[in-house]
């Protein structure tokens, strides 16, 4: 079958699908020319001092369309970066501290200090969208009086038995335990995996593969297994030929015989897979765009940058059993971003934990631990439904205050660094410039913003924050009226090599507490997409650029197109209908996702492999007088657990701090 022209009015992008965001209770159209200033000056004229947090229908999770890093998020940061310059009002407010950044890493610092400072410490979180969390978001859907939650970013808590006592103690404070939770949920994955009878395919497309377009289920344990799978694709003979060699591991790199366990592996950490693949096992690099997908979600873009060791590490990529690697026991950084020490975060790992709004329920617990009146309910069971008050989160005379769409644009102390008693911060809220003061600040924003925001660092220590660039992605989620299709279809995930979204996949059907999650495909279901854009051919630092240029240029109307167009060619033969079961959209992008690890092939192999103190992210998170950095980028490693024991190490030295300043 050959790729059909698909009109706009047969995928329905007539139909009405939310095109626009709302910010501060104001309309603002999504458009490819976001990053103009012209959007952000309209913003200053925003009248609301709270930037629409006190509205009493003011409720983020709720908004469809274009999400994650949405528009009104992040202009004025662009401005300050282009060198703008803002005035601010004295509050009068003073604070014990100020947390830049109400991501994960920013809410278990504010909890970390309370804990130890004590809850009648002032404390106020900034937070520069129109909702708490960082990526640990939450999107809502309600169609026919059903309300169904879905992650919009971080997706799980990736196997916690590698959770430091101080991440995995946090969780339990907070209300979670893995295990018991692990014990109720593990069946009803299992169940939807396996028991309903849907498996993956792979969805060979004629402009990535040549051939022609077709659907190919997998079943790897079953007799043939893939030799059957590739028999069955719809491409020519010499690339079965060439798939079926690879995955029966009957190849042989020759430049490896008679290298050491250690030489091999150093060997391996110097070449792509890509590399690996076409050069030293001599596999037509044709082959190649099968395994994108897979390594888009751990690494952020394809073969060609991907160090080969790391797909050794990670399992599931071909061609190494020939060299009969021993296990190691230290798995690279920079591995974890998908590895077996974490888990695959698009997949279900045995003990890793999957919560039905992702990591969002981390973020939402945390919040209601410091700000109970404005979540209610006590326990893991109730936080599912619980519906937060968001004009409770930043009531004035409360010790802890969470301040959404304020975006810090200057900090800096109040005199000598080493000897100041205090810092000013000013942020943007509403349009408004508006200045606070407080005794130490903790920056768990993302690091390249810093430099533009503080002056009061070195420029080495500048450099160092500029230095890792955050991995672009996408999570894309598509709500449909029923699952019929996949149904029929037999499956749950698809792998869809080439297209704009390089995975598909059902969300899990969970229930937890009060939460009961439609069970059936007559019921409506949540499509996750995943796209990771990238610049194929470039090293792999240029690529994280040119892909989050791409993104913050997409307009929600490209994404909607193409959505629609790929599920119609996916599930066509399932008797899907674009137009018909399509019911909501959203894109959560996140032009600066993920934290930058380091690789062995651009960087020194060092840093990629051992925690040595020569590393940017260690440079980076240096204490300066009353200033401490946490956030996932101090620690190069872009998971939950990186940015709680971060938060906990800046937290540790604000503490020392005050007790110095208090000694003094």
């Amino acid at each position: 079958m050959t790729k059909k022209n698909f009109t706009d009015k047969e995928l329905g992008m007539n139909r009405k699908i939310l095109r626009r965001d709302f910010l501060s209770g104001a309309s603002i159209a999504v458009t490819g020319a976001i990053l103009c200033p012209s959007l952000a000056k309209a913003m200053q004229a925003f009248d609301d001092p709270r930037g629409g947090q006190m509205d009493a229908d003011y409720y983020p999770p709720n908004k469809d369309g274009m999400r994650g890093s949405h528009d009104g998020s992040f202009e004025t940061a662009h401005l300050v970066r282009d060198g703008d310059e803002f005035s601010a009002v004295d509050t009068g407010e003073e604070y014990d501290l100020v947390v830049v950044g109400g991501g994960i890493s920013g809410l278990a610092a504010a909890w970390f200090y309370r804990e130890s400072a004590g809850p009648d410490k002032k404390v106020l979180i900034l937070e520069n969208h129109d909702d708490f969390g960082g990526h640990a978001k939450r999107n809502e859907y309600n169609l026919d009086s059903r309300n169904i939650i879905v992650n919009g970013g971080t997706l799980n808590i990736e196997q916690p038995s590698n959770y430091s006592p101080v991440a995995m103690g946090f969780l339990r404070e907070i209300g979670i335990d893995t295990k018991e939770y692990h014990e109720k949920t593990r069946a009803m994955i299992r169940e939807h995996r396996t028991e309903r009878g849907l498996g993956g395919a792979t969805y060979f497309a004629e402009e990535t593969f040549g051939g022609k377009n077709g659907l190919v289920k997998r079943n790897r344990r079953a007799r043939g297994g893939w030799e059957e799978f590739f028999e069955n694709a719809p491409i020519d003979d010499d690339l079965k030929a060439a798939f079926q060699k690879l995955y029966s591991e009957d190849v042989v790199a020759p430049s490896f015989v008679g290298l050491s366990d250690e030489e091999k592996k150093k060997k391996l950490a110097g070449m792509t897979y890509a590399d690996y693949v076409t050069k030293e096992l001599g596999i037509d690099e044709r082959v190649l765009p099968l395994f994108a997908p897979g390594l888009h979600f751990r690494f952020y873009m394809g073969a060609e940058q991907v160090p080969a060791l790391f797909c050794w590490e990670l399992g599931g990529n071909p061609g190494f059993k020939h060299l009969n690697l021993k296990p190691t026991e230290k798995i690279s950084p920079m591995h974890h971003i998908g590895g077996s020490q974490h888990g695959r975060e698009h997949e279900y790992e045995e003990d890793s934990i999957y919560f039905p709004d992702g990591n969002a329920t981390i973020t939402r617990m945390t919040v209601r631990k410091m700000i109970p009146d404005a979540i209610p309910g006590e326990t893991l069971d109730d936080i599912f439904t619980a519906k937060v008050d968001y004009s409770k989160l930043d009531v004035a005379g409360s010790n802890t205050r969470l301040r959404l769409n304020s975006t810090a644009i200057n900090v800096a102390h109040n005199g000598d660094p080493e000897n100041a008693k205090d810092v000013t911060i000013d942020y943007m809220q509403g349009g408004q410039g508006k200045r606070v003061k407080s005794k130490n600040v903790i920056f768990a924003c993302w690091h390249n913003v810093i430099p533009y925001i503080c002056n009061d660092y070195s420029e080495e220590q500048k450099e160092a924050m500029l230095y890792g660039i955050k991995a672009p992605r996408v999570y894309t989620n598509v709500l449909l009226r029923d699952g019929k299709a996949f149904e029929k279809l037999g499956l749950s995930a698809i792998s869809s090599p080439g297209l704009y979204h390089t995975t598909s996949s059902l969300h899990y059907p969970l229930r937890v507490g009060d939460y009961v999650s439609p069970r059936t495909m007559d019921e409506p279901v949540i499509v996750k997409m995943h796209r990771a854009p990238n610049a194929p051919g470039e090293l792999r630092r240029d690529q994280l650029r040119l892909g989050r240029y791409d993104l913050l240029n997409t307009p929600f109307e490209t994404f909607e197109r193409n959505i629609r167009e790929q599920l119609q060619r996916m599930l066509g033969d399932g008797g899907f209908d674009a137009a018909r079961d399509i019911a909501a959209i959203t894109v959560n992008r996140w032009p600066h996702g993920n934290a930058y690890a380091y690789d062995t092939i651009t960087e020194p192999y060092h840093w990629a492999m051992f925690a040595t103190d020569d590393r940017p992210c260690v440079i980076a998170r240096k204490q300066l007088g009353r200033l401490s950095v946490a956030n996932s980028d101090a620690d190069a490693s872009p998971f939950t657990d990186a940015a709680i024991d971060q938060a906990h190490r800046a937290v540790r030295e604000v503490l020392a701090d005050q007790y110095l300043m208090s000694a003094d």
